[in-house]
């Protein structure tokens, strides 16, 4: 994107440079707030935009470090958004250029429109909030390198023996940090963990978990301890549910299983999955024939195994797929032909009893209508361009404003400053 620069930052020192053109819409008077992830390690603190994207104006971040030669994931994760229905306000990022030892990486905007979501909060596929690029090294590191300053934390080794589970982990602090253990095949390894990787500035921490556990595929349960939770949002609260509390998202402890690999092999299925309260989720991952092997695979850095690329906050083709849908905000289902979920029955969140009922045929999504007399905006949904050749019918019988759960999915929008989710209780 081409504009003026309001001002720039300098974060860090080494011989190479990461350059980031970044601008923001700001929202509730407060601005967007990101971090930066070399391979999985934070590069420097959180930082903040000012410049207004539609003003056409960026900010110019510049970190610099020493990295090796070679391919690296440079990772944007917003940490900050901020929707709300009936409220003024839609805080979004966006990366306007981005440029790796005065090589340019990417010359276009690359919107991101949420903060870190996870299942089971996202029904619709994991939506990481961020956007990831790769880029090339091609400089020697400099005599005497230890390493990049970071604020990741750092590995932690658990027990003994032949075999390595790498298990990354992560929280939402609040008042203390999340606790777990580990069991493998049914025995618990170690004792009470603790993990400080925050996942909205998104890092995650690596657990080492030793052990003799053979070959083949084992069973690994992982229990969250200490879920708290300092308040709930005040019942009516517009969007959410007429029944039950909810959690207030900035009081709100919680637990992420961000990837988990054994002996260097497959990463586990069912990861990132978010422990919203004290419980256990169990995995499925199967022997590798490295037992030295490290990284376990969250699928978010290229030193995970699996690395996003692109503008993740887009949704894909297979999120556009007919049937029911199920939230922590209702049930939507919906009649789809080639193309969207089609309306939803049931009680939508925040909407009427009844809600809308409709079919879809042709390959755009449908908005339900009843949503106070317009859909939500646009810009907090990036579908991939394709012909609309269909149509859109349905009637509405719901008075109250309100989205059908297959809707919020789809938009994957954050409520309230720093949110990333609601959780009932």
């Amino acid at each position: 994107m081409s504009g003026s620069t309001n001002n720039s930052t300098i974060i860090g020192s080494g011989s190479d440079s990461i350059t980031l053109n970044i601008a923001e819409d700001q929202a509730q008077g407060v601005d967007a707030r990101f971090t930066v992830n070399v391979d999985g390690q934070q590069v420097g603190g959180v930082q903040t935009a000012t410049a207004a994207q539609s003003s056409g104006q960026t900010n110019t971040f510049t970190f610099n470090g020493d990295w090796a030669p070679g391919q690296h994931n440079v990772t944007v994760t917003f940490a900050n958004n901020f929707l709300y229905p009936g409220t003024a306000g839609d805080r979004n990022l966006y990366v306007d250029g981005v440029t790796y030892d005065g090589q340019t990486v990417s010359n276009t905007t690359t919107p991101i429109y949420q903060s870190p979501l996870f299942p089971p909060n996202s029904n619709q596929g994991n939506v990481y909030g961020n956007a990831t690029f790769a880029v090339n090294d091609t400089t020697a590191l400099p005599a005497g390198f230890t390493g990049n300053p970071t604020s990741t934390p750092a590995p932690v080794t658990v027990g003994s023996g032949a075999d390595t589970l790498a298990l990354n982990m992560a929280e939402d602090p609040y008042l203390g940090d999340a606790q777990f253990t580990v069991s493998v095949d049914g025995q618990q390894v170690g004792g009470v963990q603790t993990t400080t990787a925050v996942v909205g500035e998104g890092q995650s921490q690596e657990f080492d978990v030793k052990g003799n556990f053979g070959s083949g595929t084992h069973n690994v349960a992982v229990t969250f301890l200490n879920d708290k939770v300092g308040g709930y949002y005040p019942a009516g609260t517009p969007g959410l549910p007429a029944t039950g509390q909810w959690a207030l998202d900035t009081a709100d402890r919680n637990l992420y299983v961000m990837g988990m690999s054994l002996d260097g092999g497959a990463p586990a299925a069912g990861a990132p999955w978010e422990l919203s309260s004290d419980g256990t989720q169990t995995f499925s991952v199967t022997a590798g024939t490295n037992p030295a092997a490290t990284g376990a695979g969250s699928g978010l850095f290229a030193s995970d195994g699996a690395a996003a690329t692109g503008n993740n906050a887009a949704i894909t083709p297979a999120s556009l797929t007919a049937g029911t849908t199920t939230s922590g905000f209702g049930t939507s289902t919906g009649t789809s032909t080639g193309g969207s979920t089609g309306g939803s029955a049931g009680a939508p969140p925040g909407g009427s009893t009844g809600g809308s009922t409709g079919a879809t045929v042709g390959t755009t999504p449908a908005v339900a209508a009843g949503v106070s007399g317009s859909a939500p905006s646009t810009q907090d949904f990036s579908v991939p361009a394709a012909a609309n050749t269909g149509t859109t019918t349905g009637t509405t019988s719901g008075t109250t404003p309100g989205n059908s759960a297959a809707l919020w999915s789809s938009q994957q929008s954050t409520y309230v400053s720093g949110a990333t989710h609601h959780h009932h209780s």
